[in-house]
């Protein structure tokens, strides 16, 4: 039965993330857009990508799966971009001169206060 259930819910997050505008054809990074690099195997990402849904529904983000043709160049861009030195990983939500790199207790705080020069 949690296996059934486990899977169900690994389902439902896996059609949220491939609702969000999936982008392929991004070829450099904007300081004037919310890019949201995510893996769909990442629970992290998940915990991310519903906080953004649920608390910032009018925020544009750009999700980029970076399995996808092109988006692991242009995560690799932002790393440096960002001068992320050590372990990098997903999510990596960037901002203009801000990111947020992982999903931690702070990070929603972090991501309300950037958020809102984004928002349309």
């Amino acid at each position: 039965m949690w296996r059934k259930l486990f899977a169900c819910l690994c389902g439902c997050a896996m059609l949220f993330l491939s609702a969000c505008k999936e982008r392929t054809d991004i070829v450099s990074l904007s300081e004037n857009e919310v890019y949201f690099f995510y893996q769909q195997s990442c629970p992290h990402c998940h915990h991310a990508a519903d906080y953004i849904h649920e608390n910032h529904p009018d925020l544009a983000v750009k999700s980029l799966d970076i399995r996808m043709p092109g988006n692991m160049r242009l995560f690799e861009d932002a790393i440096k971009t960002y001068k992320i030195t050590g372990t990098t990983g997903t999510p990596l939500i960037c901002f203009g001169k801000n990111y947020i790199m992982g999903w931690g207790s702070e990070d929603p705080k972090r991501l309300d206060g950037y958020a809102e020069k984004y928002k349309k």
